[in-house]
């Protein structure tokens, strides 16, 4: 019935996981970041360049940013993380995770990550800069575990968190064509209010 009436059936899990370590298939695609779009890295580098001359496969070290991008990069405890990214990214993250406090407490409290900032290129794709190099984008850890890369099933945890971060305008990797659920990013439109308010730069 809601597939004859152009909505999607996935529904957000109503009832507490038993452990948020429990796996799901992926979620359709038309039913996450609906409205949202993912970080527009192109035009980043088009307006400010990149953090660092040549991106590698491996994180670069912050302090071979350009004196630019380091204005733009700041390292900051956010709840239950201690962080490094864009100084917008990173207050965004904050607001964030204090409603994850607030709404789901237990989901909070098993949070970690396995980074923010990473100035190095796409996996397997020489020459186009990954989201974390800008740091506009952080990979979770729940109950000290990744969720893992590929398999198309995510973490019920992951599934919980990404029900709040879609309201403040992150774009979720599970849609990603090699689907990456531990993955959030700035979505475009948060990051075009940004540049277009003079607070990126």
């Amino acid at each position: 019935a809601d597939l004859a009436r152009g909505r999607s059936p996935f529904r957000f899990p109503t009832q507490p996981m038993s452990s948020y370590l429990e796996l799901l298939p992926v979620p359709p695609a038309k039913s996450i970041n609906t409205g949202i779009e993912p970080c527009p890295t192109s035009l980043i580098q088009r307006k400010y360049g990149l953090p660092v001359d040549d991106l590698g496969a491996e994180c670069a070290p912050v302090d071979q940013a350009t004196a630019d991008w380091r204005k733009r990069f700041m390292t900051a405890n956010v709840g239950p993380l201690k962080v490094t990214g864009h100084k917008c990214a990173v207050s965004l993250l904050h607001t964030t995770l204090s409603v994850v406090k607030t709404e789901k407490p237990k989901l909070y409290a098993a949070l970690g990550s396995a980074g923010m900032l990473c100035m190095r290129h796409v996996r397997g794709i020489p020459g186009l800069p990954s989201n974390h190099c800008f740091g506009l984008a952080i990979d979770f850890t729940v109950e000290g575990k990744l969720d893992r890369r590929g398999d198309d099933m995510v973490y019920s945890g992951m599934l919980e968190l990404y029900s709040i971060f879609k309201r403040f305008g992150w774009y979720w990797g599970a849609e990603f064509r090699t689907e990456d659920a531990m993955h959030f990013e700035v979505g475009s439109a948060v990051v075009r209010k940004w540049i277009n308010d003079g607070v990126f730069a």
